[in-house]
């Protein structure tokens, strides 16, 4: 039985909306538990009788503390319903086995049978703290409810932050399924024949109305967009036979990293009609970090799977950043393990500084941003002062609905400290987003907000998993993506880099480089 939960979740049991409602109406640590419904385990992939990879998705997630939730749908003598899938058991023990086969992960279990008892709630309330316990021995955990003021708060906060995010989701799938060749027909046909997660369908199909009404508007204006233009060159050239036909001797690709189905659907196009062309390719698969526009990093890391004979050269020099930014950079992209591929990094200039992270201790997050936005503005000053032109400096945070982004530019203004958002002169430090700096550099990088949490590192705003139906395979794996997109920022350094983070609630990034920064507690 389907049940709306808060307003905020639709879940497939009462069980299940019990256990979410009791973990969004609580705090650990006077922090909101971040909490996924289904989210797809893709470490526990495994092939099923048919020889189909099946990704598990357990039914709760807790990220934070990597502990994943299932509630099984037995009795307190461990059947299964009559009613069900008969390979709701096959499933069942898959997942257990999974857990058992690694260490990173833990499960907590419960069932039916336990749900329909009088101390339901209270035992997993336990299992819970107990788990979480078992796996931080070091730390202290303080279990909280929340007012009734504060839910009704925190609900209308998390719809609206939905809400917000609605267009630019939308605007995504819509680039996306175009960047796959995939037309609101053929979505639909895909909605109807594939399997798909509740949320996945739901917001599919909202998409595809904005999608139906913007391809009708092209049409009445007899326009095209970009990416209707590569689509059509792609039709051209497979249906007009002398359409370029022995034209190229050579084809370089620049930021191939980038690259996306369509794009690799028309290179391939273009290749097909000049037998004797050669293909160039530059690229760095450490730096892509566009997935958001629909590129897909198989290209590059399986390159030979897609073209013949090929030749790789590794430009192993780092001719940019001291030896212990690059060494920390490589350090980092190592916890990607095979979604990148193996290379080593050599620094030309063989300095190393400790990257200075500045730690804030207050809980309160509005007095944390304020205290980091003081302190960056009254460091960028020092630097000015000693002599670094404005350009020496680069201001990055990961997303601009962060708060400290005002305050920053409050600071500035007020101290006479010269820095400008996105700034291209000469007589401003840039603040800028870490995807507008690819392909910059300075000699002073400051990072902001690398904390975990929403707007933080991992960004959790966007749920990779609702565009699947637009897309052909699977999204490139978040985590991931946003481990590259750390990497660019600390790498755009030639010399310093400083991070500011709020303490217990640092990036899992952060922890991943331990060896070379020096923590600065405030």
């Amino acid at each position: 039985m389907l049940t709306h939960i808060l307003f905020t979740l639709i879940v497939k049991s009462e069980g299940e909306r019990t256990i979410f409602n009791f973990i969004f109406t609580h705090k650990i640590n006077e922090k909101y538990i971040n909490l996924r419904y289904e989210h797809p385990a893709e470490w526990m992939n495994y092939t099923n009788e048919k020889g189909e990879i099946t990704t598990p998705k357990p039914d709760f997630f807790l990220p934070e503390y990597n502990i994943y939730i299932e509630h099984w749908a037995i009795d307190e003598w461990g059947n299964v319903p009559e009613w069900f899938d008969q390979d709701y058991r096959k499933g069942m023990n898959a997942k257990i086995d999974g857990f058992k086969n690694q260490k990173k992960y833990s499960l907590i279990e419960t069932t039916y049978g336990e749900f329909k008892s009088n101390n339901f709630i209270n035992n997993f309330e336990n299992k819970l703290i107990k788990e979480i316990r078992r796996k931080y021995p070091d730390k202290d955990f303080d279990f909280t409810e929340i007012g009734y003021s504060e839910l009704v708060e925190r609900v209308w906060k998390n719809r609206k932050e939905s809400m917000e995010r609605n267009p630019r989701d939308i605007a995504n799938f819509i680039t996306k399924a175009k960047t796959n060749g995939l037309t609101p027909e053929k979505i639909v046909e895909r909605l109807e024949k594939e399997k798909w997660t509740l949320k996945q369908k739901a917001f599919a199909e909202l998409a595809l109305v904005i999608y139906w009404e913007y391809e009708k508007e092209l049409r009445l204006t007899n326009e095209i967009d970009f990416s209707d233009m590569i689509n059509q060159a792609i039709l051209d050239l497979n249906k007009n036979k002398s359409l370029y036909e022995n034209s190229f001797d050579h084809i370089l690709i620049d930021e191939y990293q980038d690259i996306s189905r369509q794009r690799y659907l028309l290179i391939k196009a273009l290749m097909a009609k000049n037998l004797n062309c050669k293909l160039f390719c530059v690229g760095d698969d450490w730096q892509s970090i566009m997935g958001f526009a629909g590129s897909n990093l198989e290209f590059f890391i399986k390159f030979q799977d897609y073209f013949d004979h090929p030749a790789r050269t590794d430009l192993s020099i780092n001719y940019r950043s001291i030896k212990s930014i690059v060494d920390a950079g490589a350090e980092l992209i190592k916890y990607n393990g095979d979604g990148q591929l193996p290379k080593q990094t050599i620094a030309n200039n063989n300095h190393e500084k400790k990257i200075r992270v500045f730690s804030y201790s207050h809980k309160n997050t509005s007095i944390y941003h304020e205290q980091t936005a003081e302190h960056c503005v009254n460091m960028v000053k020092e630097y000015q002062m000693k002599g670094y032109s404005p350009q020496d400096i680069m201001i990055l945070y990961r997303s601009r609905k962060i708060r400290l982004f005002n305050l920053i530019n409050d600071r500035a203004g007020f101290n006479k400290v010269s820095i400008q958002e996105n700034s291209q002169s000469p007589r401003y430090s840039p603040l800028m987003t870490i995807h507008k700096s690819k392909g910059l550099q300075a000699k002073v990088v400051f990072l902001l907000c690398v904390d975990k949490g929403l707007y933080g590192f991992p960004s959790e705003i966007e749920d990779p998993f609702i565009f699947e139906p637009a897309m052909y395979g699977k999204p490139n794996n978040k985590e991931e993506e946003e481990r590259r997109l750390f990497y660019v920022a600390i790498t755009r350094s030639k010399e310093d880099v400083i991070i500011y983070t709020q303490k217990d609630n640092e990036s899992m990034f952060l922890k991943e480089i331990q060896k070379y920064t020096e923590v600065i507690e405030f």
